[in-house]
């Protein structure tokens, strides 16, 4: 038997299915969930220390105790504790080196990623901490991390067309990863979304790897992190705390906390709100404020940007523009940029579709580069030059 039934061409979820099965009543609003999965051991994800170091600094940059220093990959070797003039130092190369340039080096030997540090931190990062992406210890100021989480356009649907398949499952990008709690950052590949354990693989592709490699086309000098949660046929007030999806949807940022600078939230829903009552319909604009609220509270950042899919518009059949499922929807999903701070809506005109409502690979490139194009428009991209 097949693990997951079709309603309406979306997945009809496994709490449906329960439901029809003791009850005899099919019921897709939101349910109970216990005392849900049990907490994914995170300890050891960033390495035994945590993946986090404190760069030491001293006046200048040099290392608070002033001893020698080796620099670790070959490079000149220079004693007094300083790193030349100013402390910077290349990767591999000969100290002394423009200040800043070249980061410094974390407590492990590892070579550290050029932080872009204010004046007077000599090229250290601004905070001290590091993570270890790649072999690299990456300044915080430097890994940006993006949560994405919704529906199965979130999951990875994406499939088609096979010339497009390279970008987003087999061709790697050195500064572009994904984080999936309970193991360590990786490249970056499709399925880049987290799912419940109770979901089977993701057939295809989502918007996480895109988001990540587009973003280092636009600042190559950053490292991006994608945090991603998707779940078929899921809709908002699943994802919000104490339902059923908010507690593995949130595990990763918050392990992985402290460690990066969060970047921004993308979110895919709207579509999938038929599912649910319709109280879930027209309170959606409020639903998704308690979710971004709860996102940011979570990971200490008030005024993280929030990047939404506007209505599929290129969906047929039910979901045809000005259809049933677009006359409830469509209104709701306009006043979220009002009932949300830092809020807007990304276009879904034109995307290339897999099906009747989801896109497909060419379609979640597209729509991640518009996601990032407002993120700049906006002010809310930081890091490209």
């Amino acid at each position: 038997m097949k693990s997951l039934f079709e309603i309406s061409g979306a997945h009809l979820r496994r709490s449906c299915l329960v439901s029809l099965v003791v009850t005899g009543v099919l019921a897709c609003g939101v349910i109970e969930h216990g005392q849900g999965p049990a907490p994914i051991d995170t300890s050891n994800d960033f390495g035994p220390s945590g993946g986090a170091t404190t760069v030491p600094i001293g006046s200048g940059g040099a290392p608070a105790a002033g001893g020698a220093v080796n620099v670790p990959s070959g490079g000149a070797f220079v004693a007094g504790g300083a790193f030349g003039t100013g402390g910077g130092f290349v990767a591999g190369g000969a100290a002394g080196a423009r200040a800043g340039q070249g980061g410094g080096v974390a407590q492990g030997g590892a070579p550290v990623a050029s932080a872009g540090a204010p004046s007077g931190s000599a090229g250290a990062p601004a905070s001290g901490t590091t993570i270890t992406l790649g072999g690299v210890a990456v300044p915080k100021e430097k890994a940006i991390a993006f949560i994405h989480l919704g529906h199965s356009n979130m999951y990875g649907e994406a499939t088609s067309p096979a010339g497009s398949r390279a970008y987003h499952f087999t061709d790697t990008n050195p500064h572009a990863f994904m984080y999936h709690a309970g193991s360590s950052p990786t490249l970056a590949k499709e399925p880049t979304a987290d799912k419940p354990a109770s979901e089977p693989t993701a057939p295809g592709g989502g918007p996480g790897m895109a988001l990540v490699k587009e973003a280092v086309a636009l600042a190559p000098d950053y490292y991006f992190i994608s945090l991603g949660y998707g779940v078929p046929s899921a809709y908002c007030s699943q994802f919000l705390p104490g339902g059923l999806y908010y507690d593995g949807m949130m595990t990763a940022p918050k392990a992985i906390k402290g460690k990066v600078t969060f970047g921004a939230i993308f979110i895919y829903l709207g579509i999938t709100e038929r599912h649910g009552t319709a109280a879930d319909v027209n309170g959606f604009p409020d639903c998704i404020n308690k979710l971004v609220t709860a996102i940011r509270t979570d990971v200490g950042e008030p005024n993280l940007p929030v990047l939404m899919n506007d209505y599929e518009v290129e969906g047929k059949g039910e979901f045809i523009v000005g259809g049933a499922v677009y006359n409830a929807i469509y209104p709701q999903i306009q006043k979220c940029p009002s009932a949300v701070s830092n809020f807007a809506l990304v276009s879904a005109a034109t995307l290339p579709m897999q099906d009747d409502h989801h896109f497909n690979f060419d379609g979640q490139r597209t729509w991640a580069q518009r996601a990032l194009k407002t993120m700049k428009d906006k002010g809310w991209f930081k890091w490209a030059p």
